[in-house]
């Protein structure tokens, strides 16, 4: 066999292949030592993401070993307060990678090498890529210990496999795992949507009646009416044997008259893809309601991967009045089905009134300002006193945003209302404010944009001052002003005071900025730099004090700088005694 052949069957048994839907099922091993439970599932609907991973329990507690699920080198470590939080990222010979986030602490050598990178770079949010089988681990091997650190909600495992070559993640279920489940999907309210001339023209909620297990139908006479195109949502769920957590379902087909129309299957995505859930559920139900439903249809500009089905439903309509059975079918990895079953009564209309576009007399003449946003078009919005610098690509279908400008006391603009927090915007775009004035003394670097929710300030944007505006990026609608934060973030320690013996293994420090939000954090013992571990959730600053610097002197001071985004500086020192 010449060399070229046998290179290009290396590659075809090795790699991942586009479309692939058999994955290796005894190659992985669990990388836990103790019975799976899963506390979330791939896919899962969470706030503007697909959930990347497996979330594994652990027992309620910190501290188990987390395996290595097959031979590999580590290719990436991460220290952040947020996201994955403390994550390593290991490459296997057979073209999959594995990840495991929200880790306590690494194996004894990554944890001295990673501190050794944070000393010598003095950085305590840190991203390291070793150099090729610098740390090999075997299957089996222990790779750190299981945490609750970075946007964590509490102690588990955050689990990944992807695909090396081209960094997409794909269902871990897929490989074999052993995470029992026998329960049926739950259904919750279905959604129908009306629509005229391919806008939105209504919505309407039917209630669901389990009649047994995975058997739905609908309350009452079990029929959806409408006179005109209509699509339909629905909250669906899946909860694993021997716990109660909401997981997501992995396929969700709707039928009509036995047809599938469309699909929507978690088997892999792109991370570019994530925020696209924006598009897939009902945003505005969400963001009005905190209720999560899929949409079986898709918006214009939802350009998500995980619809297989070539029929994809868009707004169903038929020529003539009619009744039509639908079926909705949701199931798990394991194969646990549930249906709903209902009848759509569809009549057509004999007039059918156009719904004409809005002109450019109708948005000049509006009791408010009003612009139109479209999903594949860039838009410069601008006022006397605001700009937004819109990409294409930010909106998921046509929208018209209705823009209105009101006194706010005490604040150092007036407050604008751009559209409505219920519409989503996939993109970062530019918004610009001018500042109404400036008091004597103010420094014009503390100032930013704010978003405000019914008049009360709700979150930090940021922004810059230039020639009496102040630019920020968002990725929201609703409403903003400038404010101010000439507050220094507060410090005050926790399990420790000043002059105390030091007798702990770690100290704790709490650090609020309740505006602009930590931005750079420090510390210092008896001059030498020391890192530190922020857990952004819990307002905390880490220090174990076994990465101090070793002194005949018994005495340790503590040196503390933390600084937020608006550079307002706090700082504190503590003298200590070693035992």
């Amino acid at each position: 066999m010449s060399k070229i052949l046998s290179f290009t069957l290396f590659l075809i048994f090795s790699l991942p292949m586009a479309g692939q839907s058999s994955y290796p099922q005894d190659y992985f091993i669990s990388p836990l030592p103790i019975k799976l439970y899963s506390s979330g599932t791939f896919g899962e609907l969470r706030s503007n993401h697909f959930h990347s991973g497996l979330d594994l329990k652990t027992l309620g507690k910190v501290g188990i070993p987390v395996l290595a699920a097959a031979e590999g080198d580590i290719v990436r470590i991460k220290v952040s307060p947020y996201g994955f939080g403390k994550a390593i990222y290991l490459r296997h010979p057979n073209g999959y990678t594995t990840v495991y986030a929200h880790l306590l602490s690494f194996s004894p050598e990554l944890e001295n090498y990673v501190i050794s990178e944070m000393r010598r770079l003095q950085k305590n949010e840190i991203e390291l890529y070793p150099a090729a089988a610098q740390f090999h681990f075997e299957q089996g091997d222990t790779l750190a210990l299981s945490g609750n650190s970075g946007g964590s909600g509490g102690p588990h495992l955050h689990f990944e496999v992807r695909d090396s070559r081209t960094e997409k993640i794909i269902n871990p279920l897929l490989f074999g795992f052993e995470v029992e489940d026998h329960r049926q999907p739950e259904l919750g309210p279905l959604q129908v949507y009306y629509f005229q001339n391919k806008q939105p023209a209504g919505q309407k909620e039917y209630s669901l009646l389990q009649k047994q297990a995975g058997d739905y139908v609908l309350t009452g006479d079990g029929i959806v009416d409408a006179n005109g195109p209509v699509s339909f949502g629905i909250y669906a769920i899946d909860r694993q044997d021997g716990y109660n957590n909401r997981n997501g379902v992995y396929d969700l087909k709707l039928f009509v008259a036995d047809e599938l129309r469309h699909e929507f299957k978690m088997e892999t995505f792109a991370f570019a893809e994530s925020r696209f859930i924006n598009a897939h559920i009902d945003y505005g139900l969400k963001a009005c309601c905190k209720r999560t439903s899929h949409r079986l249809y898709r918006e214009p500009g939802n350009k998500l991967s995980t619809y297989p089905a070539k029929a994809e439903a868009g707004h169903l309509s038929f020529d003539k009045d009619t009744v039509v059975p639908i079926r909705i079918e949701a199931r798990d990895v394991s194969g646990n089905l549930s249906v709903l079953n209902f009848d759509l009564q569809y009549s057509v209309l004999t007039e059918n009134p156009e719904v004409e576009p809005i002109s450019e007399e109708e948005l000049g003449n509006s009791e408010f300002l009003i612009a139109k946003v479209e999903p594949d078009q860039a838009e410069l919005i601008k006022g006397e006193n605001y700009e937004l610098n819109i990409r294409a690509g930010s909106f998921y279908r046509d929208y018209v945003l209705e823009i209105a400008q009101e006194e706010l006391p005490e604040a150092y603009s007036d407050l604008f209302t751009f559209g409505s927090r219920e519409i989503p915007v996939h993109l970062y775009y530019d918004l610009k404010l001018r500042l109404n004035h400036l008091p004597k003394g103010v420094d014009p670097s503390k100032l930013f944009i704010a978003s405000y929710l019914d008049g009360q300030y709700d979150e930090y944007e940021g922004g810059d001052f230039k020639d009496g505006w102040i630019s920020a990026r968002t990725r929201q609608l609703g409403q903003f002003a400038i404010a101010l934060d000439t507050l220094a973030p507060q410090i005050s320690a926790i399990d420790f005071k000043e002059g105390m013996p030091l007798k702990q293994s770690q100290l704790q420090i709490r650090v609020r900025d309740d505006l602009s939000g930590l931005k750079e954090y420090n510390a210092w013992v008896n001059g030498e730099w020391v890192p530190v571990y922020y857990d952004a959730k819990t307002d905390r600053l880490l220090l174990k004090t076994k990465y101090w610097p070793l002194s005949q002197d018994t005495k340790q001071v503590l040196k503390l700088r933390v600084v937020d985004d608006k550079k307002n500086v706090s700082e504190q020192t503590w003298t200590l005694f070693a035992p």
